[in-house]
Parts: C-alpha cells; structure tokens; sequence
C-alpha cells in the first residue's frame, strides 16, 4: 500500500486548496457572491431555491448573534436560512446556539486522496453516463432525501446539476442494468491540478452490490492517471460512506459545518 506522510501543516494546506475550490466554484455559480464581516454571502436571483447558491458563508470567528443577524440581513427574502462555516473552533462555538434555536446541523468531512486502495476491485463496469441519465439519478436522490421538496425547487435544483457539471466539464461515471437504466453514480471534475469525486449514488434497489467502491475506485484511478496532487471527496461525517472512502485511500484534512433553517414548507 503506498501511503503519504502529511504534517499538520500539509493536511492544512490541503484544507486550504480544497475550500478554495470550493468557493471558487460557488463564485462561478451563483449570480453574486460579495464578502461581509466574517465571510461571505452569495446569493443566486436566477436559483433562489437552491441552498448551495444562497448562503452565508463563515471563514472567520464569530458569533451566534452576529451570523444570525448576518443571515437575516442578506439571506433575506428566501424561505430558509443557510449558513455554512469553515472555521472549526469556530463551528464547535455556534453548534450548540444553533442547535437550541431548532437548527439543522450538518458536519462534512473533507478528505484527500492519500494512500493506494486496501484492495482491487473490478471497474470494467463502469460507464459514462450521459446528462439525462446522471439527472433521473439525482431526482432520485433528491425525492429520497428531501421528500416535502416543491415542484420550483425541484427544477432548480436539476438547473443546478446541469451548471455545475458544465461548469467543472465533469465525467458522469456510472452503472447501469441491462436496460441502459442508470442504477449508480459518481462524478468526476478535474480542474488544473485538483481532481474531485463527488455526488456517489446508487438506488436503493441496486445497494450492497458494491457499486459505490467500484465507482469511486474508478474515480481515483482516472485522477491519478491524470496526475493529479490532489484529489478529495467530502461526505458526511456521521454516515458509513466516509469509511468506505477510506478504504480507497482517502483521509480526513478537516471539517466544515452548516446550520440551515427552513422558514416554511416551499423546499
């Protein structure tokens, strides 16, 4: 197995790669993105239902009062609250607040691409998928998770797929079953010299076949062959799949957490 030796200080500026693209991406995305106090807030007229492009962003300390008045003033209009903080110490401070005020609150973790896999799988089964397929995917996906989600917000969020795709000029890498219907996925983007594998999926229907190691095996296997330094993924870090990505090389380089507040029932 080869592994990499990271220092603190390179697991840090991993961290610090990774949230840039990050941002980088919103900024493209989103229809504007300006920096308030102690971040940034981006806000999308074209796609107000989509949480990811309406949201105030945390880089620096601060408080539970100051990100709630924040979020009031420039999240204003929309019928929720998205607040997602990069700062750990920071995220460890407001948790609690957030938590008592009846937020909901997400923890990701992201993860670098740092050793070989702890084993070999076949891939020979994984397939481009195009627009279309990787879309009746992630309707499934969407209506699996957010089930009380409106018909608007549903077509935006679809709008959102398509633009950040196009964006990142991704590979849709996937399986599908005899029929060309799509049954998993995994996105791939590689931008200069960072690669990201995002979005992994299977329907419920084709789950604990294995599908998601051999995806993101895959994945891994094209960014390294495309010389990538770095490649990360992140996922939730109070679900299984981050083990999964650990036993294809992936390790933690740091956390980001976001607080969200539905005002009404629209999404």
């Amino acid at each position: 197995m080869t592994r990499v030796a990271w220092s603190p200080g390179d697991k840090a500026a991993l961290r610090v790669t990774v949230l840039e693209e990050l941002r980088r991406t919103l900024g493209s995305l989103t229809d504007e993105m300006q920096p308030i106090g102690p971040g940034w807030v981006a806000r999308s007229q074209s796609l107000p239902l989509v949480w990811s492009l309406n949201q105030l962003r945390i880089t620096e300390p601060t408080t539970f009062a100051a990100a709630l008045a924040l979020a009031d003033e420039h999240l204003a209009g929309l019928p929720y609250r998205h607040i997602l903080v990069e700062n750990e110490s920071t995220a460890t401070l407001l948790e609690g607040p957030f938590r008592a005020a009846g937020w909901t609150v997400d923890c990701e973790v992201l993860m670098a691409l740092a050793e070989s896999p702890d084993k070999d799988v076949d891939t020979s089964s994984v397939v481009e998928l195009s627009e279309e397929q990787m879309l009746v995917l992630m309707r499934r996906w969407i209506a699996e998770e957010r089930l009380d989600i409106s018909a608007a917000g549903f077509v935006q969020v679809e709008e959102y797929n398509r633009r950040e795709g196009r964006l990142w000029k991704e590979r849709r890498l996937g399986i599908v079953d005899g029929d060309n219907s799509p049954m998993a996925i995994t996105k791939l983007r590689v931008d200069r010299a960072t690669a990201w594998v995002e979005d992994v999926y299977a329907v419920p229907e084709a789950r604990r076949r294995g599908y998601a190691r051999v995806l993101v095996s895959h994945a891994t296997a094209l960014a390294r062959s495309a010389g990538c330094p770095l490649t990360f993924i992140i996922a939730d870090d109070n679900d299984w799949p981050k083990d999964l990505y650990a036993r294809v090389g992936f390790r933690p380089i740091g956390r980001t957490t976001t607080f969200h507040w539905n005002l009404s029932s629209v999404v």
